[in-house]
């Protein structure tokens, strides 16, 4: 591997993305009558370079509708011009039960990729992510979760607090199963994310159970 060359405060371009360390996006979250409940905030930290792909890394931190805000976490996206991958721990993070919220998490599989340039009709490949909880040293916890059936289904102008956004609207199916002490919780929902091809985050998340009925979502309420 290439040692990373970038300095910290450099920007750099990729995918037709301007990636800059002092970034800082924020997604409100709302339920499913449209009343918000917390908040996630991106911080770009740094932009370097390994062989010809772009790393950026990022503090991500989850708060709750009272505004108390939940330790920092930090994840990796990697951008080769031709396509970005998300990381995904961060959402596991956020996702993890409270019962475990001390534990020590490692992650077994984590990639989310995304092409760095959308045409309508696309069909997008899997993702998917796999941790384990460890508690002393001990297996606490399994969490499973699948991203299927993606596909670019269409393009929409998309008004958020941060703005007005041409987005193009990906659909999927997530699947997920949480195992605790070996007993499994297994569930489904589908996922309508809309996305803009300069932005390293969704302008808007919608999700919805498996009876097609909205359980919350996500709007970008602010870049800087």
């Amino acid at each position: 591997m290439t040692a990373a060359v970038l300095t910290t405060g450099r920007a750099q371009t990729c995918a037709g993305m301007t990636l800059k360390p002092g970034m800082n996006f924020e997604l409100t979250t709302y339920n499913a009558k449209e009343k918000p409940n917390g908040k996630i905030t991106y911080q770009i930290k740094n932009v370097s370079r390994e062989g010809n792909s772009t790393i950026v890394d990022i503090t991500t931190q989850f708060q709750d509708e009272k505004g108390k805000a939940q330790p920092p976490s930090d994840i990796r996206y990697t951008c080769t011009g031709d396509e970005i991958m998300a990381d995904l721990s961060g959402m596991m993070a956020s996702m993890q039960n409270t019962a475990f919220k001390d534990a020590q998490m490692k992650m077994k599989l984590n990639r989310l990729v995304y092409p760095g340039k959308f045409n309508v009709g696309q069909k997008l490949p899997d993702g998917a992510m796999e941790a384990e909880f460890f508690t002393n040293g001990t297996r606490m916890m399994e969490m499973n979760m699948t991203m299927s059936n993606r596909q670019v289904e269409g393009q929409q102008s998309i008004t958020t607090p941060a703005g007005t956004f041409d987005t193009y609207k990906i659909t999927s199916d997530m699947g997920f199963e949480n195992r605790t002490m070996g007993i499994p919780i297994r569930g489904s929902m589908r996922v309508v994310s809309y996305r803009s091809g300069n932005l390293l985050f969704d302008v808007k998340s919608e999700t919805y159970n498996k009876n097609g009925k909205l359980m919350g979502y996500t709007l970008l309420s602010q870049v800087n």
